[in-house]
């Protein structure tokens, strides 16, 4: 809850209104003093008080008062609570136009709300009491140190350390009697024990001081030098406490508080009717399930894309807290199907939310809920009982297929039957080269374990462990992976499958084979490359000849025997339709004529779509060409220009591929940060990305999704070790645009070579050429010496019509993302129809695009029909 209004224009307190104010320190504590009875020893439960008493005293003005009177407060029923809070609040210049108490601390709790949902965490404190800091400085240092801020003040004569010392807990103002132990990670701590015990014996300076650059800066505002060299100078607790102090003049904040500059602050979106119910046990704990309404006419604001039927985002972060503490913070995204003109007039939409919460307790739930397309803001708090028993309540009517909760709990695989076997499923979900498949075998029968793949034997093996290295394709390509569980007469008893690199995106049919141009008849292969979208499942995928089938297959990989009739005559034509079906309905199909009439000349329908990134003398975006200034080659040979506009809006898709590696130690937090920040200015409702590290092998830790928080919440946990597989980490970033079209760009940040892949530079090169992805590499660290990763970077950058950036220091990589976004959100698209259409589909094409008036164009090295 907020006081007051919770959107106020910028105001400054004028100099007469100042002077009126200096009086309203002794008014307003004298009417505070008169107003509470004796102070009691204990606290009441305030989570059972009214909510706008409970935020008087929790969210902002109890800091305002010192200890003896926020117990004076506690004591109090709740009409003494009332006629307390109307005295303290009161307007204490009625003849001004707005209530400067009101508007002071309504100012303050919009500045916290903007970062901070609860003043639990000290950095929220600091920022109610005193502002923003004159600087605020994020320690970027994992593997010395605890999550670290050093907050600075001109009106307090020390720096504040504030630290986090545990993983999702609010940060604390760090204090001498938490000793320095308190801000460094277990292993340093026990890294400086040794040092401080065998100084005498050892040479070079202490680790943290090797590993961290701001080391000597916490030597500095702690007054402790590792873990026992005392300062002299070293801060008191009392010092330091004095910063979370209720202010000594409370005019004197009045007016600091009233003149707080703040950011633009979101629209509110209103919130109905909030309901809590309790509809059934979960384990030891009892499901809590809150229904927020979102009323008709509130406006929320749907995404619409040619693409998709259009559709509302809102996202909820939401913490919980119980006797003072975090209890769980969450973050849950709906993606609800957008209504009718006239039924979103009529009907509240419905969002539900369950959180699993311990009986018999009361807890205080906070959420704020944004319309990430309108950009629409509630923010509420709700105090719950939860019963010791499940609460039978009337559910709520809201269509089933309105509401998707994205993150749902995914439930234990099970060994189906007595006698059966299942295949683990791959850690990643992008598998190539060798891989070890695990099978989990339950009952007697099974005695033998066959391992196929694409339906060709591998590996049998005949007694436990039942476990196979396989070979599968070096590149990632659509595999089956199939096991059969035999019994001693060789009965087959079980079998099980997986598909491995499965291609999702937009629906889509490709023919692969037979080629364009050819003259086949009789029995042929037929082949297809199909692209699923997320979250569906391909049913089956139809082979056609002259529109009759002659073969249905249901799983990868897509191919089929196919006859081919021989040409009857010179007019006759044959042609090959693939055709694959969700199991939603939706199809999607391709065709290859495999005879036409001599007379009759195949039309090649696609077009090469080249987007290209133009840059004047100054390596400045160009923007403001006409078609008439550029010309396409394709192995020399001048092209037609087909299509031509400069793209700033149309969708991306981005990838940021970040080196976790050790090497990283130092500079992984602030290139974490900087990745953070690129994400969340160049990435619109209409854009995609996802992430993906690397140390010792490349991870998956964000798949493609609209929700760029999420995203940035993965990079959130990046820590550093390990060695640097950055051939292998190229592979599989560009496999995750499979199946995507249009701008795709790729960010890929290292800092050193190679020590770990299983693929060579030149074949990872290779796939890069034929991904058509920009690939804007960054070298952190790497010397002007270090020439084989320089190449490679820059090689990289240059085939695919990316650009590379070489930094010494991870506080550059602000300015490197500023210029990559530059260059995304002003490209030109030309597309053109190859006069070479089919001809040799093998062969690699090179293209190029030059420009004139000084200008120079970047984009693919060329491409495989």
């Amino acid at each position: 809850m907020t006081i007051g209004p919770k959107r106020v224009a910028p105001k400054l307190v004028t100099a007469a209104l100042s002077a009126k104010l200096s009086l309203l320190s002794v008014l307003s504590l004298s009417l505070f003093a008169s107003a509470l009875p004796a102070a009691v020893e204990r606290g009441a439960d305030t989570l059972a008080w009214p909510e706008h008493q409970r935020a008087f005293l929790e969210d902002g003005p109890g800091l305002l008062l010192d200890s003896a009177q926020r117990q004076r407060l506690l004591g109090l029923d709740a009409a003494g609570r009332e006629q307390l809070m109307a005295s303290f609040l009161a307007d204490p210049l009625p003849e001004t136009p707005a209530n400067e108490v009101r508007e002071a601390i309504a100012r303050r709790q919009a500045l916290v709300g903007q970062e901070f949902m609860s003043l639990l965490d000290e950095r929220a404190r600091l920022l109610f009491l005193h502002g923003p800091p004159a600087e605020r400085l994020v320690v970027d240092c994992d593997q010395t140190f605890k999550p670290l801020e050093v907050w600075t003040y001109s009106a307090i004569p020390r720096r504040l350390v504030l630290y986090q010392d545990e993983a999702a807990t609010p940060y604390r103002l760090w204090l001498p009697i938490d000793s320095k132990r308190a801000l460094y990670r277990p292993e340093m701590e026990y890294w400086l024990d040794q040092y401080h015990e065998l100084r005498q014996f050892l040479s070079g300076r202490r680790f943290d001081l090797q590993l961290c650059r701001s080391t000597k800066l916490i030597d500095e505002v702690t007054g402790v030098g590792g873990l026992l060299e005392y300062r002299e100078d070293r801060p008191s607790n009392e010092e330091l406490q004095q910063a979370l102090a209720p202010p000594s003049d409370l005019a004197a904040w009045i007016r600091a508080a009233a003149a707080t500059d703040l950011e633009a602050v979101a629209l509110e979106l209103p919130l109905g009717l909030v309901t809590a119910g309790f509809p059934a046990r979960d384990g030891q704990r009892i499901v809590t399930r809150l229904t927020l309404s979102v009323p008709a006419g509130a406006g929320v604001e749907p995404f619409r894309d040619d693409s998709t039927p259009p559709e509302y985002r809102i996202q909820v972060v939401g913490m919980v807290e119980h006797d003072g503490r975090v209890f769980e913070q969450f973050r849950l995204r709906f993606v609800v199907p957008a209504r009718a003109a006239a039924d979103a007039e009529s009907d509240p939409l419905a969002l539900v939310l369950d959180r699993s919460l311990r009986p018999g307790l009361s807890y205080l739930i906070r959420l704020r809920v944004e319309d990430e397309i309108g950009k629409r803001v509630a923010v509420l708090n709700r105090a719950v009982m939860v019963p010791t028993e499940p609460v039978a309540v009337a559910e709520v009517p809201v269509p089933a297929d309105t509401i998707v909760a994205l993150g749902d709990r995914l439930e234990a695989t099970r060994v189906p039957g007595r006698d059966g076997l299942v295949l683990v499923p791959p850690e990643s979900d992008l598998v190539f080269g060798l891989w070890r498949a695990e099978v989990l075998v339950s009952g007697e029968r099974i005695v033998e374990v066959r391992f196929l793949v694409d339906e060709k034997l591998q590996f049998t093996r005949k007694r436990p462990p039942f476990t196979a290295e396989l070979g599968l394709t070096t590149f990632p390509s659509e595999q089956v992976v199939r096991i059969e569980g035999y019994d001693k007469d060789q009965g087959l008893v079980a079998a099980d499958e997986i598909v491995l690199n499965q291609q999702r995106g937009e629906l889509r049919v490709r023919i692969t084979a037979p080629p364009r141009g050819g003259k086949e008849t009789g029995t042929v292969e037929a082949a297809a490359e199909v692209v699923v979208p997320e979250e569906s499942r391909l049913t089956k995928v139809e082979f056609r000849v002259n529109g009759v089938v002659q073969a249905v297959v249901e799983q990868p990989p897509w191919r089929a025997q196919i006859e081919v009739p021989p040409q009857a005559g010179p007019e006759d034509v044959t042609y090959l339709t693939v055709v694959a079906e969700l199991e939603s309905g939706a199809s999607a199909e391709d065709v290859r004529f495999l005879h036409v009439p001599s007379y009759m000349d195949e039309v090649e329908v696609d077009l090469v779509e080249l987007y290209t990134t133009v840059t004047d003398r100054s390596n400045r975006p160009a923007q403001g060409l006409g078609v008439e200034q550029f010309q396409i080659l394709e192995d020399g040979r001048k092209q037609k220009i087909s299509r031509f506009e400069l793209v700033e809006d149309l969708p991306l898709t981005i990838g940021i591929t970040i080196d976790t590696s050790g090497s990283m130690i130092e500079a992984l937090g602030e290139a974490r940060r900087a990745a953070i920040d690129f994400l969340s200015q160049i990435v619109t409702p209409r854009d995609r990305s996802f992430a993906v590290r690397f140390s010792d092998r490349p991870e998956l830790m964000m798949p493609r999704t609209s929700d760029v928080g999420a995203v940035a919440q993965t990079l959130e946990g990046l820590v550093a070790s390990g060695s640097t597989a950055l051939h292998d980490a190229i592979v599989t970033s560009l496999y995750y645009f499979r199946g995507v079209r249009g701008r795709r760009a790729l960010v890929l940040l290292s800092d050193g070579d190679d020590t770990s892949s299983t693929i060579p530079f030149r074949e990872a090169l290779e796939y890069a050429r034929r991904s058509g992805v920009a690939i804007y590499t960054i070298g952190l660290g790497i010397g002007r010496l270090e020439l084989g990763v320089r190449n490679k970077l820059s090689e990289l950058s240059q085939e695919t019509g990316g650009r590379v950036f070489f930094v010494g220091k991870a506080s550059e990589l602000e300015g490197v993302y500023d210029e990559i976004e530059k260059e995304l959100r002003s490209q030109y698209l030309l597309a053109y129809s190859s006069d070479r259409p089919g001809a040799g589909e093998s062969d690699f094409r090179t293209v190029e695009v030059k420009v004139g008036g000084g200008n120079k164009a970047r984009t693919i090295s060329g491409y495989y029909p």
